[in-house]
């Protein structure tokens, strides 16, 4: 039997309109506001497996961590203004390798003269014996602890960023 993914989503508002909030999101890289801390390991390499620019549906980045982590994730539907969905499979970290796939999504939406960003993400857990005991310890760990506070700070870094660029470009 097929269990429903866990689902984590955060949201923020950031102060630039929907056009160049995205635009500017379609160009970062993620190393560049990705929130890495002593759980969270920094991004050290990300190299595309196929397309080029990682904003067309079928193109596959591969992200490597420090300690040598990786992950693969490939774009699933990319609709400009309003989302970018991607999936992510190959987790090599303690608890992570108890994932299947996973899938991401940054939904964009104009938010009075700024736009409201919703990161939300999707955790599919491998079948198997045990899977209810390894959910409720994956929910614990790696939804509510990890992944909530990774979001957070990312969302935080995110916003700084596009509203640093937005100025710095005038299109605030």
């Amino acid at each position: 039997m097929t269990q429903a993914p866990l689902m984590i989503q955060r949201s923020c508002r950031i102060p630039v309109p929907l056009a160049d909030c995205f635009a500017l999101y379609t160009r970062l890289k993620a190393d560049e506001y990705i929130h890495s801390d002593a759980l969270i390991a920094p991004i050290t390499r990300i190299e595309m497996i196929q397309g080029k620019s990682f904003n067309e549906v079928g193109d596959i980045q591969r992200i490597t961590f420090k300690g040598g982590a990786v992950i693969d994730e490939e774009v699933l539907a990319f609709v400009p203004n309003r989302q970018f969905v991607y999936k992510g499979t190959g987790f090599s970290q303690p608890l992570l390798n108890w994932l299947d796939h996973a899938k991401g999504s940054f939904e964009f939406e104009k938010d009075g003269d700024g736009t409201l960003v919703t990161w939300r993400y999707l955790f599919y857990l491998k079948p198997g014996l045990g899977i209810g005991p390894k959910r409720l310890v994956f929910k614990a760990a790696v939804v509510d602890l990890i992944w909530n506070r990774m979001m957070t700070k990312t969302l935080v870094n995110l916003t700084q960023i596009i509203t640093l660029r937005a100025l710095q470009a005038g299109k605030r």
